[in-house]
């Protein structure tokens, strides 16, 4: 956690290998590269997250639910996924 938003500048191998807590870290970049997203959703899938897959652990994710590919999304209940898009509907 005392990195800040120094893991913006992380290696996705690095980002993967970390622990779980960079996560709330990786909130703080403007944007990921694509070799770190895919560590993103290494580091998600292996479930050793705060992180679950109902609607309220979707909304803690923030900034980084764009960066989900379709192999974390599976997990994710149809119904939470379907109450994520009506809460990002209503909000914009």
């Amino acid at each position: 956690s005392s990195l800040g938003a120094l893991v913006c500048d992380m290696e996705p191998e690095t980002i993967a290998a970390s622990d779980p807590g960079v996560l709330e870290n990786l909130k703080l970049c403007s944007a990921l590269t694509e070799p770190q997203r895919a560590a993103l959703n290494t580091v998600l899938l292996a479930g050793d997250t705060e992180y679950g897959w109902d609607l309220q652990a979707l909304q803690r994710l923030g900034p980084l639910l764009p960066a989900l590919d379709q192999s974390t999304l599976s997990l994710v209940a149809k119904e939470a996924r379907e109450a994520l898009g009506r809460s990002i509907m209503a909000t914009y």
